[in-house]
């Protein structure tokens, strides 16, 4: 009959026996062949603070079971520190066959010496490794640090691998023993994969600087600078600069740590990220705070490269400063999100474009802070998260930088055809207006000094056919007549072209025409303004300003019954600003400019890339004129 309590007390015994059984197989690694088992759960490890502990000190730890495991991830991570770290390796070969194993350690900051202590009393010296080796000079051909050793069947080994930092602030490495032929196949396979990164960051890096000296926007620029040192980055954080690099340049780059490299690609993306969002003039308390705080990185980059150069990592100036620019990568970055964000909240378009390329980078610098500091990885791609991050984000911003560059040549051509036809328009009606200006002029050339000399010349005729000789009075006639008809004539000189519009400056011209107008008109008060102190008006410029203003005091005078007529014209913010003001009867501002004279102000203003505000009412009318000065 089936009993709940002997099944439960079978399956406690059979659990306990399993677990107790695991427990005891983790003390020596068992290897077979190819490994895939995590390397934490068999490694022991003692920190040496005081960088003075012996080797037969060590073994004496380790006999007195000193050494302890950390088992909670796959990774061995010691926060900052400057401390020496021992680490022993109890492994044997289960199978029925020699074994060429390589244990691997995946880093580049620290030296490892390799001893063999399977012998208490023997301690024997297999390796000594270093970063500052070149490919050929370690004990195996690898890009990690690694250890070649023989494990006959059914061999135990014990052995034990001393690590210093050299240019870090923390120890943190993924380690592994595996067959020389698994070791080779992984690598190989990783080499490719990088290589494949690196190539592709490199036609980026190009084709951004190419985009650059085509666009002539600095974006690119800023853009391309950004995926080398991703590069560096890359060839540092995947151990893959002594395979790739010449020794000189090797031995230089070894220096700085890879946090390094992330501070100086930080520089340059938040660069591209103002830039790309026109930060300084939609973001600008963002702006200040970000510039500052680039400005501050810059600093932080300049210190740490001599700190680097001068000094090791590990001595007290340069490693409390390490992690104070740790400390300030973490914050700035945040920070910048925070702004992407932010942005992207208020609408700004392309800063929802920005943050949907940075978005993967964000998740991985995350997960990749995490993974450093608490060793929590929320997932990994091969071969690493901050880099697969950092191609989805230079693919997705390149591409976004193409798709807007072809928006705006779109964008240019339509409007180079608007302009165009806007052009056309308006030389023909320039043209137009300067037809009807001419006609206006042949009209009063013939209504007034025509027909002044038609009467002088039958005057003077019937005078000659007289034969009687010329009274005084007379001749004071003929040449009051003559001197009217003179007058005439230089008024329409001067409204063809204004004397010395060359070499006069306008604001006197202005100041000599409205003295005109108060004597040609005392019914009306004048009134004229100016503070154009600054301004450099071209010829043009003078010419159509001058037109403009004699425009709407002609008609304010032919059309408004107005009793004041005032102008004021000031040079501001390289704008010129005209004000011409009004006490008349007004007009209807529906009907658009009917006469020749407000066509004539418009066309010009259109002319000079200007505006024009207009009131009117019963009270008068104001013009208030605004006209850009190159």
């Amino acid at each position: 009959m089936f009993s709940y309590s002997r099944f439960f007390i079978f399956f406690l015994i059979i659990s306990c026996s399993f677990f107790f059984g695991q427990q005891k197989s983790r003390d020596t690694f068992l290897i077979k062949g190819a490994n895939w088992e995590q390397m934490a759960d068999y490694v022991s490890f003692f920190e040496d603070r005081s960088h003075k502990l012996s080797l037969d000190e060590v073994l004496t730890l380790e006999r007195n079971h000193q050494f302890r495991k950390k088992k909670e991830y796959r990774v061995f991570n010691s926060r900052y520190t400057r401390s020496d770290f021992w680490f022993v390796l109890p492994i044997k070969n289960v199978s029925e066959k020699d074994l060429q194993l390589v244990w691997s350690f995946y880093n580049n900051n620290f030296n490892v010496d390799f001893y063999d202590i399977t012998k208490a009393n023997n301690a024997t010296l297999l390796a000594q490794v270093s970063p500052e080796q070149m490919i050929d000079e370690r004990p195996f051909d690898s890009r990690a640090l690694c250890l070649p050793f023989t494990l006959k069947p059914k061999e135990f080994k014990k052995i034990l691998a001393k690590i210093n930092i050299t240019n870090a602030n923390q120890i943190y490495f993924l380690s592994d023993v595996t067959t020389v032929e698994d070791m080779l196949f992984w690598e190989q396979n990783y080499a490719m994969t990088v290589g494949q990164f690196l190539g592709y960051f490199g036609f980026m890096c190009l084709f951004n600087i190419f985009l650059f000296f085509i666009l002539k926007q600095e974006v690119h620029l800023w853009h391309g600078f950004y995926v080398f040192s991703i590069i560096l980055f890359t060839l540092n954080e995947n151990i893959v600069d002594v395979l790739l690099l010449p020794k000189w340049l090797y031995h230089f780059l070894l220096n700085f740590p890879k946090m390094f490299w992330l501070l100086v690609s930080l520089i340059f993306c938040i660069k591209v990220f103002q830039l790309f969002t026109d930060q300084k003039r939609n973001f600008p308390r963002l702006y200040r705070v970000l510039f500052f705080c680039r400005n501050l990185i810059i600093v932080t980059v300049v210190v740490q490269f001599l700190l680097c150069v001068f000094l090791n990592v590990q001595d007290t100036i340069a490693y409390e400063f390490s992690i104070f620019s740790d400390s300030l990568l973490l914050v700035v970055s945040i920070l910048v999100f925070v702004s992407i964000i932010y942005q992207s909240i208020r609408g700004d378009k392309n800063s929802i474009y920005f943050l949907v390329a940075s978005l993967f980078i964000l998740i991985a610098f995350i997960n990749y802070m995490l993974d450093a500091i608490w060793q929590m990885q929320l997932f990994y791609f091969q071969p690493g998260n901050i880099l697969v991050g950092m191609m989805v984000e230079v693919s997705l911003l390149t591409a976004i930088f193409i798709v807007i560059i072809v928006k705006q040549s779109r964008e240019n051509r339509k409007q180079f055809e608007v302009k165009s036809i806007e052009n056309q328009k308006l030389s023909k009606m320039m043209l137009n207006l300067q037809e009807e200006e001419r006609k206006e002029i042949a009209q009063e050339i013939h209504d007034g000094v025509g027909s002044h000399l038609s009467g002088l010349k039958l005057y003077i005729q019937n005078i000659f056919e007289s034969k009687k000789p010329i009274e005084e009075d007379v001749k004071s006639d003929i040449l009051g007549q003559m001197k009217n008809i003179y007058e005439d004539l230089r008024n329409i000189s001067h409204q063809l072209m204004p004397a010395f519009i060359e070499d006069s400056k306008i604001n006197d011209l202005l100041t000599n025409k409205f003295e005109q107008y108060q004597r040609q008109f005392p019914n009306i008060r004048f009134g004229f303004q100016e503070n154009i102190e600054g301004a450099k008006l071209s010829q043009t410029e003078r010419l159509h300003t001058y037109r403009m203003i004699t425009a709407l005091v002609d008609n304010a005078i032919k059309h408004s019954e107005c009793t004041e007529i005032n102008c004021q014209i000031y040079y501001e913010d390289k704008h010129l600003e005209i004000t011409v003001e009004d006490n008349g009867i007004g007009f209807n501002l529906d009907s658009d400019f009917s006469g020749i004279g407000l066509r004539s102000v418009k066309s010009r203003i259109n002319y000079l890339k200007g505006n024009i505000n207009i009131e009117s009412n019963k009270d008068g009318s104001i013009f208030i004129i605004s006209l850009p000065i190159n």
